[in-house]
């Protein structure tokens, strides 16, 4: 039994990491791919990451650079800059909407995702 606990944890860290490695979140801040190694995982997809403030992070990325990334708040409207390999934008999530944003930080389509 101590063994699967121990186990649990180390993969909920190893898990929490990972996600580390794909968004870092502050209060402000959203971080994207700042530690993405991109001589292993030059193409890939993730979604569901949970930023701090209630954000849902979606992002795709292609040879090492991110391709698309998709925000959305489930209740309330939230404040972020965005950050990604020198480019900052700040931008507003509505609740119940879906933000799209190109590697440029320029939102593409904004949708409702109910």
């Amino acid at each position: 039994r101590q063994l699967f606990l121990m186990d649990t944890v180390s993969d909920r860290r190893f898990t929490a990491a990972v996600a580390e490695m794909l968004v870092q979140s502050t209060e402000f801040d959203l971080f994207l791919l700042p530690a993405l190694p991109r001589e292993k995982w030059s193409n890939g997809h993730v979604r569901g990451l949970m930023a701090r403030g209630g954000v849902t992070v979606e992002l795709s990325w292609k040879e090492g650079e991110l391709h698309e990334a998709t925000f959305r708040v489930e209740k309330l409207d939230v404040s972020k800059r965005l950050y990604y390999h020198g480019a900052v934008a700040t931008a507003t999530f509505r609740s119940g909407l879906s933000y799209t944003f190109n590697k440029e930080l320029k939102c593409i389509n904004s949708v409702p995702y109910r």
